[in-house]
């Protein structure tokens, strides 16, 4: 009986480790304290709010399974939380950082403690503040949950051998993780009363930094002059960007008359102010218009002017736009060339830019977005919504020499900017000779070292306003199908919720016509808040299907595109466009529109100007 016991032990125990994952889970903890400093990221200074003194906050490096607990204590001025960007949170929906919704602020010199389990999340998520806008003066990081060694790679059909299969597994675990972010020279408080004073769109930003490294690069006057589209046509070049007027006023066109100087629009208390255009532009498919020159023509940051303000402010009631160049350091990225691959983890963790990213002379093979993997897709220029993250892998095939990468702000809708911002991506080479010293190559010197950095026209995919070169394959984010098959429900959702996005007032967005409002007592508690029947909060059947269909109202005083982050959930995008979408549930539309079979699976989309978005 004792043997046969035994056995049945012994038996019972082998099962348990054939289950178990190859690492045992671990609870990683860290500290952090949010306090504020001056500092000059981009060689312009101002007070920064940091995170141990850092800027980005630390990098969270944890394994997959791993559970994880963060104190932090707030010695800012000001509120503050930290939302876990992308984590489903499951069991700890208190542990979102989402104040009013799943916890009270921090309030200045007190703390509190995050502690949850990864699961079986993996990949790159980034972490930021959720009050206002303080996340934009720096309160964000990365989050790296590294896979289970167990889990196939997209990226190993590269290899051509068992070696280069090795390279590349070793590339992925020395990646890069870079947040990139737009960055302006005041404090967002600053921005965000600027804002609610006048109405005019805070979209204006100084630079763009890569993990906090950046400089001020002025744009020449002839890229001023020729205006967003920088004087560029063509259906590959700026198919998603019209002319900043044309932009303002495509969801009025039936509303107003445009023929009139200094037209006006009354919005109840707010009146939106237009410039006065003429009656002809072209295709949006090609950026020359005929507008005047001041509506074309770009400010000193290569920003167009606002097109609303709220009654009795102008452009007037704005600080003169000024740009002066400044040489700080910019992000330097080690390229083992002996390594053959590059990994990088990309998140645009910006206020209002989407971006724009690609790396001279090189292919990008897309392996990761939102921190799952995804079928490989090569591409020369990335686009990058506001919050979405995508891990690549890059082949170090080039000439032994250092490479801009490359992140531009995509002008689009109200986003009416044209910047571009440099890391540079550099093999490990030794100090260069005259040889060198060729017009194809730049000099940059940091820290006493001098690396030579191709400077090739030929070698750059995009122009300087993120639009993709003619034949430079731009990013299809509708082909990033989940590696690890994960099709959505075939039939029918027990529920469909029609989300209509809309602009009432210079400085009120809605959804379904109700602006939300943060409650006195978080959601999550329940009955105890404030919120918990209000027009703004949904109650959804568990273990259900949600189909929600987002899109842009016809009446909108702006058709803007929105980045569109559920929290608590990844979903599957079915479908997006700029067509009009009179449809009311899935199984009305046509199939060409959705995919039903391998679609994206994310917790970011974007919701285009005009636009409309299906997810499940």
């Amino acid at each position: 009986m004792f043997v046969q016991h035994f056995c049945h032990l012994l038996v019972a125990l082998l099962v348990v480790l054939l289950h178990a994952p190859l690492s045992l889970a671990a609870l990683r903890r860290y500290n952090f304290t949010i306090h504020s400093e001056t500092r000059a990221p981009d060689g312009f200074s101002r007070e920064v709010y940091l995170i141990n003194g850092q800027q980005p906050g630390p990098l969270i490096d944890v394994d997959e399974g791993d559970e994880l607990e963060v104190f932090v204590q707030n010695d800012l001025p000001v509120d503050t939380t930290i939302h876990w960007h992308g984590i489903l949170q499951r069991g700890t929906p208190h542990m979102d950082g989402v104040p009013g919704v799943t916890q009270y602020p921090i309030l200045p010199g007190t703390n509190f403690t995050y502690r949850f389990t990864l699961g079986d999340e993996y990949g790159f998520f980034w972490y930021h503040s959720h009050l206002r806008a303080y996340y934009n003066d720096a309160i964000r990081g990365g989050l790296l949950i590294r896979p289970s060694p167990s889990r196939v790679r997209p990226f190993e059909k590269l290899a051509n051998s068992d070696v280069e299969k090795s390279m590349l597994l070793q590339a992925e675990r020395d990646a890069t993780s870079i947040l990139l972010n737009d960055w302006t020279h005041e404090l967002s408080d600053v921005v965000w009363s600027r804002y609610f004073t006048t109405g005019a769109f805070p979209n204006c930003v100084d630079s763009v930094l890569a993990n906090g490294y950046g400089r001020v690069e002025c744009l020449p006057e002839y890229m001023l002059q020729a205006g967003p589209g920088l004087g560029q046509g063509g259906a590959n070049q700026m198919s998603a960007t019209m002319s900043p007027t044309t932009m303002a006023m495509s969801g009025m066109a039936n509303r107003m008359e445009m023929g009139d100087p200094g037209s006006t629009m009354d919005m109840g208390s707010s009146t939106m102010v237009m410039n006065s255009p003429t009656q002809t532009t072209e295709s949006p498919m090609s950026i020359t218009t005929t507008m005047s020159p001041e509506m074309t023509s770009l400010g000193p940051r290569g920003c167009s002017m606002p097109m609303m303000f709220k009654s009795g402010f102008n452009a007037s009631s704005l600080p003169l736009e000024t740009c002066t160049n400044t040489s700080s350091p910019q992000l330097t990225i080690p390229a083992n060339t002996t390594q053959g691959w590059l990994a990088l983890n990309l998140v645009n963790s910006g206020a209002v830019s989407a971006l724009r990213v690609s790396i001279d002379g090189h292919s990008m093979f897309v392996y990761a977005a939102d921190g799952l993997f995804v079928e490989l897709q090569e591409v020369k220029v990335l686009h990058m919504a506001l919050g979405q993250r995508y891990s690549v892998m890059i082949r170090l095939n080039q000439t032994a020499a250092s490479y801009f990468l490359r992140f531009a702000t995509f002008p689009v809708g109200d986003m009416q900017q044209v910047l571009e911002g440099q890391a540079i991506v550099s093999y490990n080479v030794s100090t260069p000779s005259w040889t060198l010293m060729t017009p194809d190559l730049r000099f940059v010197f940091k820290a006493g070292i001098s690396t030579a950095v191709m400077d090739d026209p030929a070698m750059v995919w995009m122009f300087t306003n993120g639009s993709a070169k003619l034949h430079a394959p731009l990013l299809d984010p509708q082909r990033l199908s989940p590696f690890e098959s994960t099709p959505p429900s075939s039939g029918a959702a027990n529920q469909t919720h029609v989300f209509t996005i809309n602009q009432t007032d210079v400085t009120t967005w809605v959804v379904n016509n109700d602006p939300f409002q943060e409650p006195q007592v978080p959601i999550v508690y329940g009955t105890q808040s404030d919120a918990w029947q209000a027009n703004t909060t949904y109650h959804m059947p568990s273990n259900s299907v949600i189909d929600i269909i987002m899109k842009v109202a016809d009446d909108s005083m702006d058709m803007m595109g929105h980045p569109m982050h559920l929290h608590g959930h990844k979903f599957w995008v079915l479908g997006t466009g700029s067509d009009p979408f009179p449809y009311a549930t899935v199984k009305d539309v046509p199939s060409s529109l959705l995919n039903l079979h391998n679609p994206p699976y994310r917790d970011t989309t974007e919701l285009t100007p005009s636009g409309w978005a299906v997810i499940r």
